[in-house]
């Protein structure tokens, strides 16, 4: 794989087939845990759908990947949704089609074609994101310094997270681990040495590509 891509954020999209509504939902995902509760919350918006199909990959080599059908007939909507998925070479998203039967019946082809114009439609309208390695540096300092602790982060694009007020501030800041170093230093040299930094974890994020983001 040349390219670590997933999406940044959740896009729906409605293709209809001879009456037949089909309603695509594209979300990036971290574990199999959320991807499963994504589901079961996509099927309780959706009690009156004959069927709700998905497809999702996990891990950097999609180490995970699973697919249903979800009533419809076997390899018609789960495969070419996955299918979907992998010809863009995505990684962390999990796809629902929803389908609501508008009466006409659509034979195993149709089904196959229906599915995976609805998932490849929803991945094309999309923004992509390129799958980013962060480290998240634990930041504690002092009360006076909270506005140039938060100048700080603005100016370089920090996130910051899990900010947690006692003796002394605590939080969480997620920095680019290809500048990990670089930021640190910053930070140590910008409050001369009154802050304390520890990396307590990785994370991998999604950053928006140039072509998309907008």
């Amino acid at each position: 794989m040349t390219q670590t891509i997933t999406i940044k954020r959740h896009f729906q999209e409605t293709f209809i087939v001879k009456k037949s509504r089909f309603i695509a939902d594209i979300w990036p995902i971290q574990d199999e845990r959320q991807a499963k509760t994504t589901i079961q919350t996509n099927r309780q918006l959706h009690t009156d759908a004959n069927h709700v199909a998905f497809a999702y990959t996990i891990g950097l080599q999609r180490e995970i990947q699973r697919m249903s059908d979800n009533g419809e007939p076997s390899g018609t909507a789960g495969k070419p949704i996955l299918d979907a998925i992998l010809k863009n070479e995505l990684v962390n998203v999990l796809i629902t089609v929803t389908r609501y039967f508008g009466g006409i019946k659509l034979g195993a082809g149709g089904l196959i074609r229906a599915y995976s114009q609805s998932a490849s439609q929803v991945v094309n309208r999309a923004d992509l994101a390129f799958l980013t390695s962060f480290d998240i540096i634990q930041a504690v300092f002092d009360y006076a310094m909270i506005d140039q602790f938060n100048y700080f982060a603005k100016i370089h694009n920090i996130k910051v997270t899990n900010m947690m007020y006692a003796g002394q501030i605590q939080a969480d800041c997620y920095l680019l681990t290809s500048r990990s170093p670089e930021l640190q230093q910053l930070l140590i040299n910008s409050f001369a040495g009154k802050i304390d930094l520890k990396q307590t974890g990785k994370i991998l994020l999604p950053i928006l590509t140039k072509e998309n983001d907008q």
